[in-house]
């Protein structure tokens, strides 16, 4: 039976943490997704120092709804265990965004998985970002997010 993980996080993302929490004798792969603030974006107009994401309200709920929906579809049998975590508030270059990582028995379905999770959780869960630049100024990303459940950015 599978055991996943999704929610949105307030505090740091352990990354050990979560590895461990997919750690199984069962499991002859771990595929995981690691995404951290970079110093860059296209839609910065300069460096990246910093960047604040917010989230709605139901993105809690939201991101659950959309793990188990990819799960329906790419894990119907329940062979994987996971964690998908989406971090909120300020975050500097190099911290955590987002993190999933997908146990399975064998390789194949747990990157197919963790990709599936990865795509879904980026483009259906209500999650803006504001980036700030070395210059002082600031540009919001995802602010076209459609409203709770209706898809993504």
């Amino acid at each position: 039976m599978s055991r996943w993980r999704a929610q949105i996080a307030t505090e740091a993302i352990d990354l050990g943490a979560a590895m461990a929490q997919v750690t199984s004798p069962a499991h002859g792969a771990v595929a995981s997704f690691v995404g951290q603030v970079r110093d860059h974006d296209p839609e910065a107009s300069g460096e990246v120092v910093s960047l604040d994401y917010s989230a709605h309200p139901d993105a809690g709920r939201t991101i659950e709804r959309v793990v188990a929906q990819t799960l329906e579809s790419l894990d119907p049998t329940g062979q994987t265990d996971g964690v998908a975590l989406h971090r909120v508030g300020h975050l500097e270059v190099g911290d955590l965004a987002l993190v999933v990582v997908v146990g399975s028995a064998h390789r194949a379905l747990a990157f197919e998985v963790c990709r599936g999770v990865v795509e879904a959780v980026k483009h259906e869960v209500p999650i803006w970002k504001k980036q700030h630049t070395a210059d002082g100024a600031h540009v919001w990303s995802g602010l076209d997010q459609q409203a709770v459940g209706d898809g993504g950015r």
